[in-house]
């Protein structure tokens, strides 16, 4: 591959934890709540994961996880600061779920925020006709740790390398040869051991 190819292109790795929701007194029937994620992919794309459903007997907590590794052109990653990541807090029904709230979080503020982590309560935004109690003016959260890491390709391959030279570079009696399991000694007592169980 063209080395001037391979350093349009960058390794992007995003993490998102759901830790758990607060304030939904205002929702009337609060079984089975669940988060879904929009995450923008490009060309008015996008993927959508959901997390596990919870009881809300207590607080609901989830404390899951979503992990995503991808390469991805440069330009994706320049266009990503015009989008957001989108969440709703569900409500799962007899078939489908209904949507109790949703909030939007900019890839500005996470890219551009210390180390590209961020941790914080996100306000949902209630939608009208859920099922929510009147008068009821508390604002459900949900509690979010997103993390970040951008690497060009370049950068990999750097490091890659790096531990490849150090296994090389161990010491060991017949190196790190992936095809050398063992010396003929070891495959000797290996099938001296085999046949003694037997």
């Amino acid at each position: 591959m063209d080395p001037s190819h391979i350093s349009a292109y960058a390794n992007f790795s995003f993490e998102l934890r759901i830790i758990q929701a607060r304030n939904i007194e205002s929702v009337k029937s609060t079984k089975n709540l669940f988060a879904r994620l929009y995450l923008p992919t490009g060309n008015n794309k996008r993927i959508q994961l959901n997390s596990k459903s919870v009881s809300t007997k207590s607080v609901p907590f989830w404390d899951e996880s979503f992990n995503l590794d991808c390469s991805c052109p440069q330009e994706f990653l320049e266009n990503l600061n015009q989008q957001s990541l989108v969440l709703e807090l569900r409500q799962r029904k007899m078939w489908g779920s209904q949507l109790i709230g949703k909030c939007e979080i900019p890839w500005k503020v996470i890219l551009e925020s210390k180390n590209m982590e961020l941790k914080k309560w996100l306000k949902m935004d209630l939608v009208s006709g859920s099922d929510f109690k009147e008068g009821m003016f508390i604002t459900p959260e949900v509690e979010v740790e997103i993390k970040i890491k951008v690497a060009s390709v370049a950068e990999m391959e750097k490091q890659n390398n790096r531990r490849l030279n150090n296994w090389n570079e161990c010491g060991c009696k017949n190196g790190h040869d992936h095809r050398a399991w063992c010396c003929a000694e070891e495959c000797d007592i290996f099938a001296f051991g085999a046949l003694e169980a037997f």
